[in-house]
């Protein structure tokens, strides 16, 4: 067998993709990943990270059932990037206690396997307590506890454990064409973007984890896939608004959610069916004001903190028609297209975040068959990256005269791998330097992610080390972060500035929709600094079509 030849080729790098390969590496198949942009750089990065329970789909016993047996096994392998997080839902109107009762009642019946208390009814001023912010006119909130997990990181570790055992993974390989011959799948042709050439893979399956693209994979092939395509929005604020996390009714009667996330706030979700290309896709004013209409008559004063930018994603729902999106199974389907005489072929509608591992499972369950192999999963035996053991945040934090806050934070996307980064400062004292201050980040947690994680752009070092994702959206740690990309990766200074004007391209999409108030101010400072100081506007790009594209 060539380098060129593998069992399966896995299409798609968000959650699912590289549960996917991971799974397929372990049960011992010659495995590639193809994502066409960076690793979780589509759907799953612009979600909340919560695992759910799934008791959002009481009615779909299965699906809540399969989302907490999910939530234990994330926690078995990946507790060192999950957090678990309060929640409240705060009762203005006595007509909504039945329904908390009953929410009570089947979320309870699961708690104790999520190492997660009941579900409690507080009297008013016990919620005030919790969070003061709270409307003062509720009359009772339940309060509960749910799971949340870093879905950047997940992705990550899953490809970078494919990896360890075996797999490819290619990042920015667009694939162009898959070939069938004698109704079997033969082949993918995929464009490589780093390289810029056009290079080809034999295979005896495809897995398409193309998301909300999978359409578009699967008619490569010659076959039909279809989905229910649905947009959801989410609000960034500038600080942790909230201590706890905040769930209501929204002004038409949808649930929505009010998180502290990292070291800002989450504002969500809007859904929407969609058939806008979800390439290009931005919050609308429309959405904006939703969300927060709706949850300023829990949080009154939401108005108050600023809105640092937004982010819309598209859910590739099962198709379901002719109901409306809320009665839409949030279960998943595994499509074999042999059945409409593509042999080799399969794809995926429908799932979540929280049930990625599970579809992982189902569908290389169903390529074992196919390879007439027998195997057995154990993705939710064996750990990730990092959970190896725990981490004394506060004696390292003396050791190496690092900030206990800097220290958490890297600790909570990395767990063990800390200690590899804090071998680097040892070597370059220099390098315990924060970068990023927002959040913060270190240059050694840098430069440590350029050499082991295959980052190529800046874009790819914020899903990494979430670089620029503060109030400050990359204002004053872009240049820096650039020159430490630039020496590792030996780019010219074109490419330097280039790169730079790319990641404050990508921070805009999602500044300009809810620009407003203070943060106008504040983007004129960014303006000042990258087109009156940097002169970022005055460099000139030319377009460099692809190979496969006509130019007319």
């Amino acid at each position: 067998m060539s380098e060129s030849d593998f069992d399966v080729v896995v299409i798609g790098g968000g959650s699912t993709g590289t549960a996917v390969a991971r799974d397929c590496a372990l049960r011992g198949f010659k495995t590639l990943l193809l994502e066409r942009d960076d690793i979780a750089s589509a759907t799953v990065g612009t979600c909340a990270g919560m695992i759910s329970s799934g008791l959002k789909y009481m009615d779909e016993p299965e699906i809540v059932d399969m989302c907490s047996e999910e939530v234990v096994h994330l926690n078995r392998i990946a507790r060192h990037i999950i957090m678990k997080n309060p929640i409240l839902t705060p009762i203005l109107e006595l007509s909504d206690l039945s329904t908390g009762g009953n929410f009570a009642a089947e979320y309870s019946k699961r708690a104790e396997s999520r190492d997660v208390p009941p579900v409690m009814f507080l009297e008013p001023e016990a919620a005030l307590e919790i969070e003061p912010l709270l409307n003062p006119d509720l009359i009772s909130s339940l309060y509960f506890e749910e799971y949340f997990i870093d879905p950047f990181r997940l992705c990550l570790l899953q490809a970078l454990d494919a990896q360890e055992n075996g797999a490819v993974v290619k990042t920015y390989c667009e694939v162009i064409d898959i070939v069938v011959r004698d109704s079997t799948v033969e082949s993918v042709t995929f464009y490589n973007r780093v390289t810029g050439e056009i290079e080809s893979a034999t295979t005896k399956t495809i897995i398409n984890a193309g998301g909300p693209w999978a359409h578009k994979i699967a008619a490569q092939a010659g076959a039909t896939l279809d989905l229910r395509l649905n947009k959801g929005a989410h609000v960034i604020l500038d600080r942790r608004v909230v201590n706890v996390g905040v769930i209501t009714k929204a002004v038409d009667g949808r649930m929505i959610y009010l998180f502290p996330h990292e070291n800002t706030t989450l504002l969500g979700t809007t859904a929407l069916d969609t058939w806008e290309d979800p390439d290009t896709l931005v919050a609308t004013h429309d959405e904006i004001e939703y969300l927060l209409k709706s949850i300023e008559w829990i949080i009154p004063s939401i108005r108050e903190a600023r809105i640092i930018r937004t982010m819309e994603g598209v859910r590739p729902l099962v198709p379901t028609w002719k109901v409306p999106e809320g009665e839409v199974t949030r279960g998943y389907e595994v499509i074999d297209h042999e059945s409409e005489g593509v042999s080799g072929l399969v794809s995926f509608t429908g799932g979540k975040l929280v049930t990625c591992r599970h579809m992982a499972e189902a569908a290389t369950d169903l390529i074992s068959q196919k390879l007439g192999v027998e195997s057995k999963c154990t993705t939710h035996e064996l750990p990730l990256p990092g959970m190896e053991s725990d981490v004394d945040v506060l004696s390292i934090a003396k050791e190496y005269d690092i900030s206990q806050h800097a220290l958490e934070r890297l600790r909570a996307r990395r767990g063990t791998q800390i200690m590899e980064i804090l071998d680097l400062v040892k070597e370059h004292s220099n390098w315990r330097t924060t970068i990023c201050t927002c959040e913060p980040v270190i240059e050694a947690e840098i430069r440590y992610s350029i050499r082991n994680e295959f980052p190529q752009t800046l874009n790819d070092l914020r899903r990494r080390v979430r670089l620029g994702t503060g109030p400050c959206q990359g204002t004053f740690c872009t240049y820096k972060a650039a020159a430490i990309l630039a020496d590792e990766l030996d780019l010219t200074g074109e490419d330097y500035l280039v790169d730079i004007l790319d990641f404050r391209a990508e921070r805009w999409k999602g500044i300009r929709p809810p620009m407003r108030g203070p943060q106008l101010a504040q983007e004129e400072v960014a303006q000042g600094l990258y087109a009156c100081v940097g002169n970022l506007d005055q460099i000139e790009t030319e377009y460099d079509p692809k190979p496969w594209e006509e130019v007319g």
